[in-house]
């Protein structure tokens, strides 16, 4: 069964946070504990590619669209998170949290 879809009720601000996290160490390419403090490339070791591929997972699970131009400020896992909580709340018109 697939997880919640970022527009159902069952998705909250917690939920975005776990599934942001779980989606980093799945693509990682070695053991990570990523937390919203840890900087993509310099803490966790991504690459530029692998960020486009994480990217790309999480506008395929959350159904949001993450402009190019925003990835160029953000640095850490926590300023990913806030992105995506915003494009997710833009989408389906509920306050962000």
């Amino acid at each position: 069964m697939d997880a919640p879809r970022a527009d159902t009720p069952q998705r909250d601000a917690d939920s975005v946070e776990r599934d942001t996290l779980a989606i980093l160490k799945r693509l990682s390419r070695r053991p990570i504990d990523p937390a919203p403090a840890h900087e993509l490339m310099a803490d966790l070791g991504f690459d530029s590619l692998q960020i486009l591929e994480f990217v790309g997972e999480l506008e395929d699970h959350f159904d949001v669209a993450v402009p190019l131009n925003t990835l160029t400020h953000i640095r850490t896992v926590g300023e990913i998170i806030a992105e995506v909580r915003t494009l997710a709340a833009s989408r389906t018109g509920t306050p962000r949290p």
